[in-house]
Parts: structure tokens; sequence; C-alpha cells
């Protein structure tokens, strides 16, 4: 509507103006009056045009007037939260500070002018790298290391009583282990104590040796820690369980299929002597505390 009415106005004016300047052709040439009329006319039009130019984009720079004081910790890990402290944050996004993937790795939790407060889940292969600043002529960057998790094994793990193991070497993401020794020495730890006969090396953290018992037919669980000698709050680590068995113990674990019956009606069913249970499946079985491994 409003253009519509802009356009009407100017339509006026210039017919106006034509009209006028028929007037002056016919009249004295006298050049100071027709400037003048002239002048007059450009006067009238030109500050109703200058009032509806349309404005710029208010803050267009709004990403490049934040600031980062500090980030702290200055080594963070997966499943913690960091903090971040500056000026001007409120209005900024994962995406700006972090990049495009940052959804695999992190999340705001918290954001204001002053702060924003970091939940990490996951590291990355390499550091987190921020800008101090959006202005592109600064060079200072935050170089944020990310102490992510390490395992020895994904399923649990069986040993066979008065047999050598075979070592088990940990696992580590990204270069969590590499980060962890440029800080310091470096030990092994677990939080409980073992079957006799397994050991741990507490340099490299591999697991080796000859069960000499048995954990009752039952798994036990305990957790691993790589943690800088210095400081042992300063650590990484993970958590798995084990079973030592006799020969007799890992044959009533083990799940064997059956025929249908009339109490066990399903498509596979399996059984094992450690239990009275009918299992719908092999996997069913073995995933039961009793049966399996």
């Amino acid at each position: 509507m409003s253009k519509k009415i802009i356009w009407f106005f100017n339509l006026t004016l210039s017919s106006i103006a034509m009209y006028c300047f028929f007037l002056l052709s016919c009249a004295p040439k006298e050049g100071s009056a027709k400037e003048s009329w002239f002048a007059s006319l450009l006067s009238l039009s030109t500050p109703f045009l200058e009032d509806k130019k349309i404005p710029e984009t208010f803050g267009s720079g709004l990403e490049n007037s934040y600031s980062i004081r500090s980030i702290s910790p200055n080594i963070v890990m997966e499943n913690s939260n960091f903090l971040i402290e500056g000026e001007n944050l409120s209005h900024l996004t994962e995406k700006q500070l972090f990049g495009d993937d940052y959804s695999k790795f992190l999340q705001f939790t918290e954001v204001t002018d002053s702060k924003i407060t970091v939940s990490l889940h996951l590291c990355p292969d390499s550091t987190f790298v921020l800008r101090s600043t959006g202005k592109t002529d600064s060079n200072f960057q935050f170089s944020i290391p990310c102490l992510g998790s390490f395992r020895h094994s994904i399923r649990s793990l069986k040993f066979d009583l008065g047999i050598p193991m075979e070592p088990i070497s940990p696992n580590y993401s990204g270069n969590s282990l590499d980060l962890l020794r440029s800080l310091g020495e470096i030990e092994f730890v677990i939080d409980s104590p073992v079957s006799a006969g397994i050991q741990l090396h507490p340099v490299t953290g591999v697991f080796f040796g000859t069960p000499t018992e048995t954990t009752k037919n039952e798994f036990r669980f305990f957790t691993v820690s790589a943690q800088l000698k210095t400081n042992p709050n300063l650590r990484i680590q993970t958590s798995f369980q084990y079973i030592v068995v006799t020969d007799e113990e890992k044959t009533n674990r083990t799940c064997r299929s059956i025929s249908q019956t009339s109490t066990c009606m399903f498509p596979s069913p399996h059984v094992c002597s450690n239990s009275s249970q009918c299992f719908t499946s092999r996997f069913a079985c073995e995933m039961d505390t009793k049966c399996g491994f």
C-alpha cells in the first residue's frame, strides 16, 4: 500500500513539474527565475525520498564484536562441562565457535553475555581451537586439549582357570594417551583387586598373566584409570567385566539349542545348565547373567 502512495505522489510531482516547466518556457527568459522554480521543486521532492531509505540491518557486525577472555579448565574431558568467559557472548552459537560438526562433540547448556557453559560428550581427534575474538585480523587463539576415553574390551572377558591369558592392551580414542603423557609421567591403576594371577602393567596398561582362582561363576566389575602420577585427578577411565571359570563352570554356562517342547514353544529355543529358564534364542540365552559369557 505504501508503495502505491509513493508512486502516486511521485506521479503528481512529475505532472506539476512538467506543467511548471511549460509555463517557464513560455515566460520571459530570466535564467535566475527558472533556476529558482526548478530548485524549489527539487527541494520539495528530495526530503521525502531520503526519509524512505531502507535502513541497514542492525547488528550485522555482532559476530565480530565478541571477545573470549578465558576457558576453564584448560584441559577438558569427555562427559564433563567447561566454561568460556568473555564479553558479548550471548549471540554466539555452537556452529560459530566450533564449526559445522559441533553436534558430534558438544552443546551449549547456558549462554549469557559474559559466559558460556559447554557440555562435552565426545573428544575430537585433535584439540579444539577457538579465536579469542570475532575480528579476522586477530591471530590469538585458544587451544583446548581434550582427554577422551579408552577401553580394554567392548565385550565381557572370559578367562579359563590355569590357562595363560592373551595380553589385553588398551585402546584409545583420538590422541588421549599422547596428550596425557605430554603432561607428565602416567600410571595405570585399578579400583579393586582382580583374581589372583591376573596382572595390570602399570606403565603400558596391558593385562596379562595366568588366572589361579575363579570368580565363583560370577562376573566381576572394575575400573581402570590412566592418570598422572603427580595429579591423579587428571585421568581417563574405562570399566569392564570379566569372569574366570573352570571347565565345569564353562560347560554349565554354555548355551545350546533344544527341540520345541510343550513348555518351550519358541522358534529357536535355547537353554543352559545353570538356569531352568527356556530362552527365545541363543542371543537371549547368552545375555542372561547365569548363562553365556
